[in-house]
């Protein structure tokens, strides 16, 4: 495959924020089914098995193999999921897909989120399991490197971090890019979704945040204070204090929404991803209060 293509592939990870609507772990835990292995790939019958699971365990408890193909449905927070894992790991190339997306409930809503998760990976939300396995059929059999292509590493997941009530889906997008012969690590980024799982819509700061301005600029200058905190010192921050720093790259779960931070967005690169945790309770004088994140919070009954 092309390099280009390649690196289209991963850019469009800082692209993606657009599909949110604004400017911009669960408490279930299992263990996976054994798989009964052939002699090229694993395969799980999606009927005959459903997981009681968490998202953070996924990775952990897939058996790692040259060529590896795992389609099965996952339940997190009570919510099916349908899960496609494809690996390939050859002399060539190795490449790695992991998407756990939404199935049971409301399909157009259903697919609205695919859509914003994965359309610009060239995925259909329509035909998502035909698309991977033939992209993996064709690793399998030799039939995906053209002439000059270097050895290289690739990596597409996407997956909820916890459910909430049965309304919010938190997600993590994330891909990276790596050439051996040419980085000196791999390119790489994740974009963070919060879900409405009835409407499918995104919800973005705009829908939770107060707008004034005042209000913006305080809860910007306490995510300034807590990445020097995390940096350890006010030099390796770069970005400014203020209402600047609401990327609306965010999650938000019972105790607090946390905004993340990707590499040389507000310091150098060995910062790392920066991640601000702010609890319910000092994010409330600056919410909306007829949105979404203050209902959910405050007004539940």
């Amino acid at each position: 495959m092309k390099k280009n293509v390649f690196f289209g592939f991963l850019f469009v990870v800082f692209a993606v924020v657009s599909c949110k609507s604004g400017t911009n772990n669960e408490d279930q835990t299992g263990k996976v089914v054994p798989i009964e292995k052939d002699s090229t790939e694993l395969v799980t019958d999606s009927v005959e098995l459903v997981e009681q699971t968490a998202p953070i365990e996924l990775n952990d408890s897939i058996n790692k193999e040259k060529y590896t193909k795992e389609i099965a449905d996952t339940l997190i927070g009570g919510v099916k999921f349908k899960r496609y894992y494809f690996s390939i790991s050859t002399k060539d190339l190795s490449d790695e897909t992991l998407l756990i997306l939404p199935v049971s409930g409301n399909d157009e809503a259903n697919k609205k989120i695919v859509k914003c998760l994965i359309d610009d990976y060239s995925i259909d939300a329509d035909s998502v399991q035909s698309q991977l396995e033939g992209r993996f059929n064709a690793y399998a059999d030799d039939n995906y490197a053209e002439e000059g292509d270097e050895y290289h590493e690739s990596e597409l997941t996407a997956y909820p971090l916890n459910v909430l009530d049965g309304k919010y889906v938190a997600y993590i997008l994330h891909s990276s890019l790596f050439w051996p012969g040419e980085q000196n690590h791999p390119q790489w980024g994740d974009v963070y979704f919060v879900f409405d799982m009835n409407t499918g819509e995104t919800i973005s700061q705009d829908d939770i945040l107060d707008a004034t301005q005042e209000s913006r600029q305080t809860v910007g200058v306490k995510i300034h204070e807590e990445l020097v905190n995390y940096a350890g010192n006010e030099e390796d921050i770069f970005a400014e204090a203020g209402s600047g720093l609401l990327n609306g790259n965010f999650v938000f779960d019972d105790k607090g929404l946390t905004f993340f931070y990707t590499p040389y967005e507000v310091g150098p690169y060995m910062l790392g991803e920066p991640e601000v945790f702010m609890s319910k309770e000092w994010l409330e004088p600056y919410l909306k209060k007829d949105g979404i994140l203050y209902e959910y919070w405050f007004n539940k009954r």
